[in-house]
């Protein structure tokens, strides 16, 4: 009940206790009368005569009983009122007063009881709110300054004490320095292990921060999954580098959540006050500057803040921003390269290839922009549309030029082979699109299919029941061990560009790819040979055993519309690395 029905209530019963205790004050002063009237007792008695004797004989017993009656009220009035203020004492000293609904009266002593209770209950409600109100008030401030997730510091609690630093040591003469820690590729991997497992993740890397720090020291959660350290009296880079290579180990070890090995690695910034005054905010820009140029880098390292990382920095975010809306802007496109049977010549597979043509910079390679979509975790997106844009088109050239059915190569990235919802993905546009899985080969690096997960060998035989073709993607860059190719289900091998460079100039490459060749004839693996650029490695790739052939003595990377008329070219024989089709 709020408070002014209360209010009322307690008025309404306090005038109707003041009625009763106005009437009782009343009966009792009629006892002073009584006196009164026996005073001048004796001059009545004379003036009434003969009928006195009559008159003692019923006005004194009269008088008694009246006053025995005036006495009797008044004491029932007061012990009344005095049952409900002993009522009202009663439910003060209870805890938690629990009021009736109905009070056990009916009458106006009882409205006024229950009245007074909820007053009671409202005064303790309240008392226990003030009694909270320290607790509460230290939540709201742990909840305003501290990671609901880690227990870490906040940004805004980080900036609070690194504005004190800034000050301390200037004051001291001293330097500081601030390193930014962002996890690589976590997006991918907390959209690929699920929430849960990436929020576990988040803790234990705020545990091992923690860790590696001194007590005067801060580490921070600033969101998502950028850190921020904070190293006080720190005399030079020596301490902030040493620092950044302590972090970088520990978060390179494995973490172990729901009873798996989870690899993660971060990229770090380091920015040091040089002396003079700076702003928080300009100290800890400069280590988030510094933390990309380790990302462009290549990742799993650390950056030193250094001036002239602003602009090649700044394009670089530019360029992450762009990459958002590519896809909206249909600014994404296709080249298809051909792959060749070395012994017939003719074409047998095209493999789709990315591209993005930037409004202001023009055509880029993937190598310029598939970092960035791995590290913001475009990737899948991107990586969906090639795969279904890649049969989508195989199906077109079918239907309107009438090619022999082909292979379609796609590549497939880390981040999307790490998805257990792979399988049913690739189901679904095939199944879509009307492509023929088994005219569909998927890419997967040799670094992702070497590591050791069960998950590998699951993901992969989901796959084939699909009726895809698998192909090892960069074989040769120094990740797999021969005698692991008879545990993949794979249908290609396709030898690192790094490998065929070489072949029959260097000795280890020639025979690296003669015993590759030979082992995967021995398990029915058919093996296509990346890069080939002059007739020299040709004529030695036929040698060593290579069943098939993709580089620029073929033919470069074409659009769509061009594919037919130069698989037509190639399939006549008209192959001499002519102009037509080299660009």
């Amino acid at each position: 009940m709020s408070k002014s029905p209360i209010n009322r209530e307690v008025a309404l019963a306090g005038q109707q206790v003041r009625r009763k205790v106005i009437f009782a004050l009343t009966l009792c002063s009629v006892i002073p009368l009584l006196l009164l009237t026996y005073a001048f007792h004796a001059p009545v008695r004379e003036f009434l005569g003969p009928i006195v004797g009559l008159n003692d004989s019923v006005s004194i017993p009269a008088l008694l009983a009246f006053t025995a009656l005036l006495m009797a009220t008044g004491a029932f009035i007061v012990w009344d009122i005095a049952t409900a203020l002993a009522r009202a004492a009663q439910l003060s000293n209870e805890p938690s007063p629990d009021l009736p609904v109905e009070p056990s009266r009916k009458d106006e002593i009882g409205t006024l009881m229950s009245s007074f209770a909820r007053m009671l209950a409202t005064i303790e409600q309240q008392s226990q709110e003030i009694n909270e109100f320290p607790r509460r008030l230290d939540q709201l401030i742990r909840e305003a300054f501290r990671d609901s997730l880690t227990g870490l510091p906040n940004r805004a609690l980080f900036m609070d004490r690194l504005t004190h630093a800034l000050t301390r040591a200037e004051r001291g003469g001293t330097n500081l320095a601030v390193l930014f820690l962002d996890l690589d590729r976590f997006k991918i991997l907390n959209e690929t292990l699920g929430q849960e497992v990436g929020d576990r993740l988040l803790v234990e890397v705020g545990h091992r921060l923690a860790g590696c720090l001194s007590p005067e020291d801060t580490v921070a959660r600033l969101g998502g999954d950028e850190f921020a350290l904070l190293l006080e009296e720190t005399s030079d880079l020596s301490g902030a580098t040493a620092l950044a290579e302590k972090v970088s180990a520990e978060i390179q070890r494995p973490f172990v959540v729901d009873g798996r090995d989870v690899l993660i690695s971060a990229s770090i910034g380091v920015a040091l006050t040089g002396g003079g005054s700076m702003q928080p905010e300009e100290v800890l820009h400069n280590a988030d500057l510094a933390m990309y140029q380790a990302k462009a880098e290549g990742r799993a390292r650390y950056e030193l803040y250094e001036p002239g990382l602003n602009v090649s920095t700044r394009e670089r975010l530019d360029l992450q921003a762009d990459l958002r809306t590519a896809g909206a802007r249909q600014e994404l496109s296709l080249r298809f390269q051909p792959v060749v049977a070395l012994g017939t010549m003719r074409p047998v597979e095209v493999e789709a290839l990315v591209r993005w043509d930037h409004r202001r910079r023009g055509a880029l390679l993937p190598a310029d922009f598939i970092g960035l979509s791995e590290e913001t975790g475009l990737i899948l997106p991107m990586g969906r549309w090639i795969l279904r844009e890649a049969c989508r088109q195989a199906r077109v050239w079918q239907a309107e030029s009438g090619m022999p059915p082909l292979i379609v190569s796609v590549n497939l990235s880390a981040g999307q082979f790490e998805r257990d919802e792979l399988p049913e993905e690739v189901a679904t546009i095939v199944r879509e699109t009307g492509f023929e899985p088994r005219r569909l080969q998927l890419e997967i690096s040799e670094a992702v299919l070497m590591r050791d997960d069960p998950r590998v060998f699951d993901r992969l035989e989901a796959l084939k029941a699909l009726g895809v073709r698998l192909a090892i993607d960069d074989f040769g860059t120094g990740y797999a061990s021969l005698s692991y190719l008879k545990r993949l289900p794979v249908d290609c091998l396709k030898i690192d560009r790094s490998l065929v460079k070489g072949v029959g100039y260097e000795t280890e490459d020639t025979a690296i790819i003669r015993a590759v060749a030979s082992l995967a004839h021995s398990l029915g693996i058919t093996v296509t040979a990346e890069g080939i650029e002059t007739q020299d490695q040709l004529t030695h790739l036929r040698e060593v055993g290579c069943d098939q052939g993709q580089g620029y003595l073929f033919a470069r990377p074409v659009s769509a519309d061009r594919v037919p008329e130069l698989l037509a070219s190639l399939a006549a024989g008209e192959r001499n690395g002519s102009p037509s089709w080299l660009g």
